[in-house]
């Protein structure tokens, strides 16, 4: 197995070379890329600085060859004390013998071991924690094929109870790591040995972020304009989930509502949310829609 080859065997083959990739680069703080919850926005925005799409959208690709020889281009793009993080990281383009997903989006402890060492050496790694009702409302607005999936019978007419119903289906039936591994709860990713430690409250997203790296040393700052978000069936929200979906989320999600408890201290695991400071991620009519939302209580 590669993760039992020893370091010198690895650094002959090229694969721990880079200066600039995989290793723990002397700094205090490394992401873990959690499934839908604004990774995107912080790759590229460490990687490119602020309003900064072309050369993300470069950089993302030259990554995502997965070859090592690209670091060089790599530094030459990224910004000054720009970082590479998660999807990025040309390695962690590798698929996961265990998911059959990307390893960047891929929970770590199914890493090979020699990737996530080299990776997250003795970092803080921190990463997003999302409100389960509001993510599968998201990942149905992403209407994506291949990362949570595209459901045009349900998207057309912004029916959200089918077709969150339709994901969990393809979860509950043993499909763990289907769609790039979007619907697996993010406590995987808070499972040792290399578990998110930092995590950034993403109700609170940007601003969140923009304080942890603030607070250790990051250079830079994400502005709304950065964010990568849904554009589609604006008016649909959590509160608009009806009881029998909310019953499968909590299924599902158990250990992502108990983490947002001791994290962050939101323990009503009903509470309708949408991430306010982002645009289009709250219905323009919040006031009204609070009012008819369903609040569905403790049911197990």
């Amino acid at each position: 197995m590669a993760e039992d080859m020893p370091d010198v065997q690895l650094l002959q083959t090229g694969v721990l070379t880079s200066p600039h990739g995989l290793d723990d680069g002397g700094g205090a703080l490394v992401f873990m890329h959690t499934p839908t919850s604004f990774g995107r926005t912080i790759e590229k925005v460490a990687f490119a600085g602020t309003n900064n799409d072309a050369t993300y959208k470069l950089g993302s690709a030259i990554a995502a060859l997965g070859q090592t020889g690209s670091y060089s281009m790599l530094e030459t793009l990224k910004a000054p004390g720009g970082q590479l993080w998660g999807g990025m990281v040309p390695e962690l383009h590798q698929i996961s013998e265990v998911t059959g997903c990307p390893l960047f989006s891929t929970p770590a402890k199914h890493w090979p071991t020699y990737i996530a060492e080299a990776y997250f050496g003795n970092q803080t790694i921190f990463g997003g924690l999302r409100d389960p009702y509001e993510r599968l409302v998201a990942q149905f607005r992403a209407n994506t094929k291949g990362y949570a999936g595209s459901y045009p019978e349900f998207y057309e007419t912004c029916d959200v109870n089918s077709g969150v119903k339709k994901m969990l289906a393809t979860y509950l039936s043993g499909n763990f790591y289907a769609e790039g591994c979007a619907f697996l709860p993010q406590a995987e990713f808070f499972d040792p040995p290399y578990e998110i430690t930092l995590p950034i409250d993403i109700r609170l997203f940007p601003d969140s972020a923009n304080q942890i790296m603030a607070k250790l040393g990051q250079l830079f700052h994400m502005s709304t304009s950065d964010v990568i978000n849904q554009d589609g069936c604006n008016g649909i929200w959590a509160g608009d989930l009806d009881c029998d979906t909310k019953f499968l989320i909590k299924q599902v999600y158990r250990r992502d509502f108990e983490l947002l408890c001791k994290k962050f201290g939101y323990c009503d695991h009903d509470v309708n949310t949408c991430v306010s400071a982002v645009p289009n991620m709250c219905p323009g009519n919040i006031t009204a829609k609070r009012k008819m939302a369903s609040y569905c209580g403790v049911r197990t």
